[in-house]
C-alpha cells in the first residue's frame, strides 16, 4: 500500500464521517482539502467519487475512481465503487470486471457481492445474480439494496409474489427504497388485472367498514376471503422452506436451553400444563438476540411473506407434559398459521381446528386458519415443540398485504405515541399532587 500524507488521510476520513450521515457538502470541502494537501491521496478520491455516482454523475466519478484505483490497486472500496459507477455507464462487463477485483481483495466485501449479482443481472445471467444477493442477504440480513436487487432478479425468474417480500423489505430498511416497491405494485397490477381489481374490491370494502365499525372497533375480519380451517400447505412457499431446512431448524431449537423459554402470554388459557415460547418477532417487535441464537430460521421468516407486523408472532412454542389449550380463536382472519412440528410424541398429542383434528408430525408443516375455534393438547409423558410461523392470507395480493402492513405500521407508532404521552401525563399528574397535597 502507497505511503499516504498522514494530515491527508485524516481529514479524508472527516470527510467519511460526515459523508455517512448525509451532509455531503461538507463531506465534499474535506475530501478536497485533503487533495489539495495529497493530489492523489485515494481515500479522498475514492469518496468524492462516490459521492459523484450519488450525485447522478457518473463519468466524473469513474474519473475520480480511476485515479484512487491507480494509487492504490488494493483498495477495494474504489475497485468496487468504480464497477457502480461503470454501471451506471452501461458498460455491465467491465463493472462486473471491477465487482471481481474488489471480491478478490476482499472475499466477505457486501457491497461488492450485491454489485457483482447487479452486473450479472443486467449481462442476462439472472440466476447467478439471485445466488449473489441472497449470499449478500446471508452476510448481511439488513442490505436494503440487496433486498431491492433480488426483487427485481426474482420478477425476472417469474417468482413475482416472493418478490414482493423483498420488495417490502427493501422499502423498510431504507425509505428511498418505496419508489421500487410502488412501480411494482403498479407492474402487478398491469399483469394481472383481473386479481388486482378483486383486491381493490376487498380493500374498499374492508375501508368503507370503519365508517361503521362503532359495534365492532376491533376490526377483525377482512372481507371475501376464503374461510377453511386448515389449508394446503403447498400455497405457501415458505412450507418448502421450512421443511428443507427442517435438520438444520431442530438443532438451532434443540440447542436452546429450558430457561431460554418464557411463558405465553396467554398462559391464560391453559387448562393444564405450561406453554413456553422463544420469540423472533412478538407483535411487529423483532427480538434480535433470539434472531442471532436462530440464523436460519431468521432468514426464512424474514424471506418468505410471513406476517411481522403487530397481527402476527413467529416462535417456538413448546407444550408441557399434559398441556392442554383450550379452545379460543384467533384475533383476525389475515392470517394463517404454520407449524413446522420440531418434537412431536408418540400418543394423544394433536390440534383441533374447527371441526377437524390433525397430528403434528416431524419435519412437516400444517396450516390453519386460527380465527376458527381451535385448541391444542399434549397427553403424553413428553414436551411437543413445533415453530410458529404466522404468515398472511393466501388470498391477499401484494397491494393488499402493503396497505395492511402499513396500517400497521401506523396503529403501532400511534400506539406507542399515545403511550408514551399517558405515561408522561401521569409522571406531571404525579408532581403536581406532591406540589398541592
Amino acid at each position: 500500500m502507497p505511503v499516504q500524507n498522514a494530515a491527508a488521510a485524516e481529514i479524508a476520513e472527516q470527510g467519511i464521517a460526515q459523508h455517512d450521515e448525509g451532509r455531503f457538502d461538507a463531506a465534499e470541502t474535506l475530501y478536497r482539502q485533503a487533495l489539495a494537501i495529497d493530489p492523489e491521496q485515494p481515500t479522498a478520491l475514492c469518496y468524492l467519487g462516490l459521492l459523484s455516482i450519488q450525485r447522478d454523475r457518473p463519468e466524473h466519478g469513474a474519473e475520480l475512481l480511476r485515479r484512487a484505483v491507480l494509487r492504490d490497486p488494493e483498495y477495494a472500496e474504489a475497485q468496487h465503487h468504480l464497477g457502480t459507477a461503470l454501471l451506471r455507464l452501461q458498460r455491465p462487463e467491465e463493472a462486473l470486471s471491477q465487482h471481481e477485483r474488489a471480491l478478490s481483495l476482499a472475499a466477505d466485501y457486501t457491497d461488492a457481492i450485491c454489485g457483482r449479482a447487479t452486473s450479472l443481472r443486467v449481462l442476462g445471467r439472472n440466476d447467478e445474480a439471485v445466488a449473489g444477493y441472497e449470499q449478500a442477504l446471508r452476510q448481511a440480513p439488513d442490505h436494503a439494496e440487496a433486498e431491492a436487487g433480488l426483487a427485481d432478479a426474482l420478477v425476472i425468474a417469474g417468482r413475482e409474489r416472493e418478490a414482493f417480500v423483498h420488495y417490502r423489505n427493501a422499502a423498510s430498511l431504507d425509505a428511498r427504497m418505496t419508489a421500487a416497491l410502488d412501480r411494482a405494485l403498479v407492474g402487478f397490477a398491469t399483469r394481472h388485472p383481473r386479481e388486482a381489481q378483486i383486491g381493490m374490491q376487498r380493500l374498499n370494502a374492508f375501508m368503507k367498514a370503519f365508517i361503521l365499525n362503532q359495534a365492532s372497533p376491533r376490526m377483525n375480519r377482512y372481507p371475501g376471503l376464503s374461510s377453511v380451517p386448515f389449508h394446503d400447505p403447498s400455497r405457501f412457499p415458505v412450507t418448502s422452506a421450512l421443511e428443507a431446512a427442517f435438520t438444520t431448524i431442530r438443532s438451532e431449537i434443540e440447542g436452546l436451553a429450558a430457561a431460554e423459554y418464557s411463558p405465553e402470554l396467554e398462559s391464560h388459557l391453559m387448562n393444564h400444563g405450561a406453554w413456553d415460547v422463544f420469540n423472533f418477532y412478538e407483535r411487529g417487535r423483532r427480538n434480535e438476540t433470539n434472531r442471532t441464537r436462530c440464523p436460519t430460521i431468521s432468514r426464512i421468516i424474514d424471506g418468505h411473506d410471513t406476517l411481522r407486523t403487530l397481527a402476527g408472532v413467529q416462535y417456538a412454542s413448546r407444550l408441557s407434559p399434559g398441556a392442554h389449550i383450550r379452545a379460543h380463536r384467533g384475533p383476525t382472519n389475515i392470517r394463517m398459521r404454520c407449524h413446522l412440528g420440531i418434537h412431536v410424541p408418540d400418543g394423544d398429542c394433536a390440534i383441533r381446528v374447527g371441526d377437524q383434528t390433525q397430528r403434528w408430525h416431524e419435519g412437516r408443516c400444517l396450516v390453519f386458519d386460527d380465527s376458527f375455534e381451535h385448541e391444542a393438547w399434549n397427553h403424553t409423558e413428553d414436551h411437543r415443540i413445533v415453530l410458529i410461523v404466522d404468515v398472511w392470507h393466501p388470498d391477499l395480493t401484494p397491494v393488499e398485504i402493503a396497505f395492511l402492513e402499513g396500517l400497521h405500521r401506523y396503529g403501532a407508532y400511534q400506539a406507542d405515541s399515545l403511550s408514551a404521552y399517558w405515561a408522561a401525563k401521569a409522571e406531571s399528574d404525579a408532581k403536581a399532587r406532591k406540589l398541592y397535597d
